[in-house]
């Protein structure tokens, strides 16, 4: 049985006969007739009614349709995603982040992406709201957008990713009580803090829970980036909310790091537009995802036997780094 039998069976019934079969799929109705025949011998039974030169399922046919079908419709899925992979080895693919969602973690995410497909062009660009985010992906300037959730717009495809956590981050030496357990809000009263004039959205989040946590924090300096932020943390000058990626960078270079009560979380994913992804933005998007669940789900992991959220993350990057290492060739002079 081949799949070219499948298409004359599946033919002959969806057009009633053999002559419009044989007009639909372009071939010769001697041909068309002889797969039937060649069909039913590899089966061993008959599948129509022969009435003249019409054709009619029987009951043996009326059992095989849907199969047929069924073996069809994979067997072309997959010369679909075949296809795919060969698109998927060339071209580039225009991404838009956001303050709240940096280009750092996007590139990140993206690893195992840029692993397969080393020759796929990534041009990151970042904006500064997920309004001028969503306008430059409908107008089409952007592929891929990457933020967090709402967005201002329902015209635009949604995948969520994950739930951005934001953790305090302190100038190093900074006394703690227990860095293990939870930093109540609360205790923020008077703390001078840093913020990024760019991520209005994260600012707007963190002002609606320190009020509702009845906390007043001294605004001491507003600065362009993130990055800006944790210079000003590392150098003593004052503390800040950042996402959890960034926040192990920083513990990593000596700030101190810990999570909140009450918890700050945001959704966050991608927007495209319906229907207009490349294969190689396709490819993306599932890499990026997978990415995310196998740290997460690491994270999680590691935070059931007891870690803190901060220790998980720390050890997963860690797991993460060293399996990446393994499963990268070396390069040797020859």
């Amino acid at each position: 049985m081949d799949v070219r039998q499948l298409e004359y069976f599946l033919a002959v019934v969806e057009h009633q006969g053999v002559n419009r079969a044989a007009q639909h799929l372009h071939v010769a109705q001697a041909s068309l007739s002889q797969g039937i025949r060649q069909l039913e011998r590899e089966l061993k039974l008959s599948l129509f009614h022969r009435t003249g030169r019409n054709l009619v399922l029987n009951s043996a046919g009326e059992l095989f349709l849907e199969p047929a079908r069924k073996v069809l419709d994979d067997i072309l899925a997959a010369k679909d995603i075949m296809r795919d992979a060969r698109d998927v080895q060339v071209g580039s693919i225009t991404i838009g982040t956001m303050p709240e969602m940096s280009s750092e973690a996007v590139a990140a995410w993206s690893g195992s992406f840029t692993k397969l497909y080393p020759e796929i062009l990534i041009e990151l660009s970042e904006f500064t709201s997920a309004a001028e985010l969503c306008d430059e992906v409908l107008t089409g300037h952007c592929e891929l957008g990457f933020t967090t959730f709402p967005v201002p717009t329902e015209n635009l495809e949604r995948v969520e990713l994950a739930v951005q956590r934001l953790l305090l981050v302190m100038p190093p030496g900074t006394a703690v009580s227990d860095s293990n357990e939870p930093f109540e809000l609360r205790r923020l009263d008077g703390v001078p803090l840093v913020t990024s004039s760019s991520a209005s959205r994260e600012n707007d989040i963190v002002a609606t829970i320190l009020r509702r946590e009845a906390v007043a924090p001294r605004i001491t300096a507003q600065v362009p980036n993130r990055h800006a932020q944790m210079t000003l943390v590392l150098n003593g000058a004052a503390s800040a909310f950042l996402p959890l990626r960034m926040a192990t960078a920083a513990h990593r270079l000596g700030a101190v790091v810990v999570d909140t009560a009450p918890q700050i979380r945001t959704p966050f994913g991608i927007v495209h537009r319906p229907n207009a992804l490349s294969p190689a933005a396709k490819s993306f998007v599932i890499q990026s995802h997978a990415e995310l669940a196998r740290w997460n789900t690491r994270i999680a992991a590691l935070q059931g036997t007891g870690a803190t959220l901060l220790d998980a993350a720390l050890q997963a990057d860690d797991e993460f780094i060293i399996a990446r290492r393994a499963a990268t060739p070396e390069v040797t002079d020859v």
